[in-house]
C-alpha cells in the first residue's frame, strides 16, 4: 500500500501564500484523492509555518465553510469544511484587503468566537460556548489560492485550508446574538443590497459550527490553543465581490466596512 505525502503539495501552497499568486491545481502526483488527504496537507502547511520553505506567517485560528444542512447534503458532506487562518491575514474594522486586479472574492458575513482556554484533543465540551472568551461580527473573505476553486474538488479545497484569504474583525457582540444579528442584517457592495439571509436548513448556528471544530480537532489529535479565532460561518447567503469594491454589513451588533483593492 501506498502512504500519501502532504510535504509536496503544502509547500506549493506555501509558495503561492508567500507570492500572494495563484495557480490552476495541485500536480496530479502530490494532488489529495480525499478530503482526510486534503487535511493532511492542511496540517503539514500549519506546522511547517516560519520555516525554511514554509509560509512566512503564523496559525491564528479557523475557518468553518460549507456549514449548513443544506450545503453539506449538497456537496455529500457530513461535516462542514476546516481550514486554517493565519495572523497576518486577520485584519481590524476598516482594513484594505488586497488581492488580484479583475478576480472576485467569495465575501461571507460571520461570528467569531475567541477560545477561553486550550482544549485538548482528550477532552469532551458538553457546552461550546463554556469555551468562549468572546464574539465579534466579521467578515471573511474567500479566495482560493486556485484560479477556480470550483473545478479543483473538495480535498484540494480543504488543502487550501478552504479558501481563506482574510478575515475582518468588526465589533465585539453577545456569544448567543447571532440569530438576532442575522435578522438585522443588511449588506451592501458599492452601496447596493448584495445578498439575503438563509433561513432554516440553509442557515447555520455558530455553537454547532464550534462543536464541529472541537470534534475535528479530537479525530486529528490537534489542540485548539486559548486566543485562537474561530469563525463560524456564514450568516449571510455568500456572494461574489469585484475587487475593487467596497463591502459593508450593518446589524443590530454594530458593523463591519472594508473595501477590496487592487494590489
Amino acid at each position: 500500500m501506498s502512504t500519501f505525502d502532504p510535504a509536496p503539495a503544502a509547500a506549493l501552497i506555501a509558495a503561492a501564500m508567500n507570492e500572494r499568486r495563484r495557480f490552476d491545481v495541485i500536480p496530479e502526483a502530490q494532488r489529495p484523492r480525499t478530503i482526510p488527504e486534503g487535511y493532511d496537507i492542511q496540517d503539514r502547511l500549519a506546522a511547517d509555518c516560519g520555516k525554511p520553505g514554509g509560509l512566512q506567517d503564523a496559525t491564528a485560528g479557523w475557518k468553518l465553510g460549507i456549514g449548513s444542512v443544506n450545503a453539506m447534503k449538497g456537496a455529500g458532506l457530513d461535516q462542514p469544511l476546516i481550514g486554517r487562518m493565519f495572523a497576518s491575514r486577520l485584519v481590524q474594522n476598516g482594513t484594505d484587503i488586497t488581492g488580484p486586479a479583475g478576480a472576485k472574492a467569495l465575501i461571507e458575513i460571520e461570528i467569531a468566537f475567541t477560545l477561553a482556554r486550550d482544549i485538548a484533543p482528550t477532552e469532551k465540551v458538553a457546552n461550546p460556548l463554556d469555551v468562549v472568551a468572546q464574539a465579534n461580527l466579521v467578515s471573511e473573505i474567500v479566495l482560493s489560492r486556485f484560479v477556480d476553486r470550483t473545478k479543483v474538488g473538495l480535498p484540494s479545497f480543504a488543502a487550501d485550508s478552504v479558501g481563506f484569504h482574510a478575515l475582518v474583525i468588526g465589533p465585539k457582540v453577545e456569544p448567543t446574538s447571532a440569530a438576532s444579528i442575522a435578522r438585522s442584517l443588511t449588506v451592501t457592495c458599492d452601496g447596493k443590497k448584495a445578498t439575503d439571509i438563509p433561513t432554516g436548513d440553509d442557515a447555520i448556528d455558530p455553537a454547532t459550527m464550534l462543536a464541529a471544530l472541537i470534534r475535528h480537532a479530537r479525530a486529528r489529535g490537534i489542540t485548539l490553543k486559548k486566543g485562537e479565532v474561530v469563525t463560524t460561518g456564514t450568516l449571510s447567503r455568500p456572494f461574489d465581490a469585484p475587487i475593487p469594491s467596497t463591502i459593508e454589513a450593518t446589524s443590530d451588533g454594530g458593523s463591519v466596512r472594508y473595501a477590496l483593492k487592487a494590489r
